[in-house]
């Protein structure tokens, strides 16, 4: 202990008397520490421990899976879920499903989310106030009692986080509910702003919902996937018609492995830290080349050490105590820098890719993660400049005029080998960080077949129990087109369920006069006459449904062309051909109503262009759109084009809907463009990180680049005076520096780019419309790179190359 004490007081005398250097090392380390403590912060918070209830990673989710590959499901209907409950297998089986509920009474009438639950599947969490749902929240027919859970940001907004809104009611779907309880923050099964119901127990028609299980203790999750199966196996005897007709498979999917954090974004975060990993080692090569310059000046002093008696165990732990300080010291402020960091990559994140309960901080595992990492550092950094420290020549490095002081040949090619790996692992930064560029360049110029500009849309979910019938909810739906179409500054209206533009219900289909092998399945979007002008969509062939045919329900239809494709892949003219759809033959569930009059044929009258329908990175799906007349569920999208800014009808429209229905709700407004900016969030957030890492990066490569020049023209000197003085010019002098620094800027550039091969073959599932070896991207690389690295050279060349003879001769 006490000669640790002594190294540490030496430390830091010793970075007293060098201020410049701790200043660069420790910007160096500030960077690299903070960017992969900040990054670190996000994958703790959204992969590792996003959940704020126990064992999170112990939770599965049973799923039927078609032989294949294609389809299958993960929801249940509720009399299967008590099945799965009897299976010994499992010690905890819960479940959730989806309902919308209309609030209205004391307060505007709004939709909210609402979410029914099993008593089990608060999962533990304790609320706020009040109590969670409980068994006794279900009576003994399996009715639910009027009861429920309000989350966070709910009791927030309406009770202003009052406690005594614990007991009062709240009048939803024309029903009074008790308020029994107020979760906290942290909990947000399907939404932070959700209403959380009983679920009920009594088998209905069309209800499904998703269950989740624990295992007994000691089971796997093979074996209690065989025992799934069998009862699968004996459900498909009873119910046939809602299993693969193919056969299916039975899996437990992890919960983790199922959450919206993990496909795309767990990619993203999981490059992003391989990334700053790459950062930090840019950093530590960096330090690695500050100390091996600052060892060469302090050569002497090592070597009078030595000489009167210290070892050299003595004097690499005393270099080392050095550098873990420095890089401790690194790490303080790398947290500090974290703390900034994290607040603007949680501002980039897209919201709907992160669990509600997510929060990203600066905890405990996350500080013990920077202390790790600054301990790493500092040895990584420090243990080649303390080796070759402590093994310098006594001799040369005590004589007067020892200028290479001890660093010699061997000190040159691990400076020259530092400066090529913080060159190289900076090319695989920007090539990363240009792809990225260019994936979300790509994305922007999609042609998507339809003009997003002046575009809102605004949810009108019905209530069934004011709206049971088609024919009501049909007439709701004309009255309001009526009236929004006739108010000023509205250019086109329509109202349908999906496909505004994207999505849409599916239903399988047949083709008249064709046997399918298999059954398959088309979207479907419900429109109104008024469509095609509205989105801006083109006619492709044919005509447009008209407003008689849509007010009556006829049984006509346009495909888009991908669909014309499909169904007719020999080139047979559309037009007038008949499409049977498995969905006007009658729907299970009881909210969806449908037109079951007439055959379930309808007639195509006309082909459109084909949209993006299914995202901005996939290629359009096969599509079917029939008058909203013919199916009525009871959540109906408005979508209106206007002259100017659309977010100005809004008040308009509520007006308009208050004058038919005083108490039916709007849901959210959104602009279609704000639609598309949710399909390229997550390519603007990793392209926004892949870049702040690269240009930090660049960076770092060119300090780097500078520092080794400027030692190198420092050390040499003496020997450009003697050049001088024997005829050498300044420009001599100048390209001699430079071609010294080009051939290390070449050398890593050339590694980077063999890096660089392989490397971006990761990134592979990020990027659309651009290639891993895209020659665009290397060839902007190399180009920044270049010119960042010239001026990196010029300067400490142009000062060599402003020596006198004189003052260099003398130079000792």
């Amino acid at each position: 202990m006490e000669r640790l004490l002594q190294d540490v007081a030496y430390a830091l005398r010793s970075f007293r008397r060098s201020p410049g250097f701790v200043a660069v090392a420790l910007l160096s380390l500030t960077l690299g520490i903070g960017a992969t403590t900040a990054i670190f912060s996000v994958i703790y918070a959204v992969l590792i421990s996003p959940y704020p209830y126990a064992r999170p990673h112990e939770i599965w989710a049973p799923a039927i899976l078609g032989a294949d590959g294609k389809s299958g499901r993960g929801s249940y209907a509720v009399e299967e879920f008590l099945q799965l409950g009897e299976l010994p297998v499992f010690s905890d089986v819960m479940a959730t499903g989806f309902e919308g509920v209309l609030l209205t009474g004391e307060f505007a009438p709004e939709s909210f989310q609402g979410v029914r639950l099993s008593p089990n599947a608060f999962l533990g969490v304790p609320p706020v106030t009040g109590r969670t749902i409980g068994p006794a929240d279900v009576r003994a027919s399996g009715e639910p009692e009027p009861v429920v859970v309000l989350s966070h940001k709910v009791w927030l907004r309406l009770f202003d986080g009052d406690p005594a809104a614990v007991g009062r009611t709240l009048r939803l779907n024309d029903v009074p509910h008790t308020i029994v309880g107020v979760m906290s923050a942290r909990f947000g099964w399907y939404g932070s702003e959700a209403l959380w119901l009983p679920l009920g127990t009594i088998p209905q028609p069309g209800r499904m919902v998703n269950p989740i299980v624990r295992l007994a203790d000691g089971v796997s999750p093979g074996v209690a996937e065989e025992q799934l199966h069998a009862l699968h196996l004996r459900l498909s005897q009873e119910t046939p018609a809602v299993f693969p007709a193919g056969g299916f498979n039975s899996q437990l999917r992890n919960y983790l492995d199922i959450t919206v954090a993990s496909g795309e974004m767990r990619t993203s975060l999981y490059l992003l830290l391989g990334a700053v990993g790459l950062l930090l080692l840019i950093g530590c090569a960096n330090v690695a080349n500050l100390q091996l310059t600052r060892g060469t000046a302090r050569s002497r002093e090592m070597a009078v050490r030595l000489s009167v008696g210290a070892g050299r165990g003595r004097l690499t732990r005393q270099l080392l105590t050095e550098n873990i300080m420095l890089a401790l010291l690194g790490g303080v402020l790398g947290v500090l820098f974290a703390l900034g960091a994290t607040h603007v990559i949680v501002a980039l994140m897209p919201e709907f890719y992160v669990p509600n309960e997510a929060r990203v901080t600066i905890n405990t595992p996350v500080l013990m993660f920077s202390l790790g990492v600054s301990l790493l550092t500092g040895i990584l950094f420090g243990l080649i400049p303390a080796l070759q420290a402590s093994r310098a020549d006594l001799t040369h490095a005590l004589k007067e005029g020892g200028r290479e002081g001890g660093a010699g040949t061997a000190g040159r090619r691990t400076r020259s080998l530092l400066v090529v790996a913080e060159v190289a692992l900076s090319v695989v930064l920007l090539v990363g960080a240009a792809l990225t560029v260019r994936t979300f360049m790509s994305l922007q110029g999609v042609d998507l077949g339809f003009a997003p500009d002046r575009v809102l849309m605004v949810g009108v979910p019905l209530p069934p129990a004011r709206y049971p019938t088609l024919e009501a909810r049909n007439l709701f739906a004309a009255q309001l087109l009526e009236r929004v179409r006739t108010l000023p500054g509205v250019q086109g209206v329509t109202i349908g369920n999906g496909g505004l533009p994207f999505g849409g219900p599916q239903s399988t289909y047949q083709v008249e006069g064709r046997t399918e092998g298999e059954v398959q399945r088309v979207v479907l979007n419900l429109i109104a006459a008024d469509y095609l002008r509205t989105m801006a969509v083109p006619l492709r062939a044919g005509r447009t449904l008209e407003e008689r045919e849509v007010l009556g329900g006829d049984r006509v239809a346009l495909i888009n062309e991908a669909a014309a494709r499909r169904f007719w892949p020999d080139g047979t003219d559309p037009i007038g051909r008949r499409v049977r759809l498995g969905v006007l033959e009658g729907v299970p569930d009881p909210n969806v109503r449908v037109d079951a009059a007439g055959e379930p044929l309808v007639t195509v009258v006309g082909v459109v262009a084909n949209t993006r329908n299914s995202g901005l990175r996939d290629e359009p799906a096969a599509v079917v759109l029939i008058p909203y007349t013919l199916v009525a569920p009871p959540q109906r999208t408005l979508a209106i084009r206007a002259h100017g800014d659309p977010r100005l009808l809004l008040n308009p429209i509520r007006r308009e809907v208050q004058a038919l229905d005083k108490e039916q709700p709007l849901s959210r407004p959104i602009t279609l463009d704000e639609v598309l900016g949710f399909q390229t969030v997550q390519p603007r957030f990793t392209m926004a990180l892949f870049g702040a890492l690269g240009a930090l990066g660049l960076v770092l490569a060119a300090a780097g680049i500078y520092g080794v020049l400027t030692f190198h023209v420092t050390r040499r000197t003496h020997e450009i005076g003697v050049r001088m003085a024997l005829g050498a010019r300044p420009g001599d002098i100048l390209r001699l520096m430079l071609r010294m620094g080009g051939e290390l800027v070449i050398t890593g550039l050339a590694v980077g780019v063999v890096a660089s091969l392989f490397a971006t073959r990761l990134l592979r599932s990020q990027l659309f419309g651009v290639s891993e070896t895209d020659p665009l991207a290397y060839a902007a690389v190399a180009a920044v790179l270049g010119l960042v690295a010239l001026l990196a050279c010029y300067l400490p060349s142009r000062r060599a190359a402003a020596v006198e003879p004189l003052v260099a001769l003398r130079h000792q």
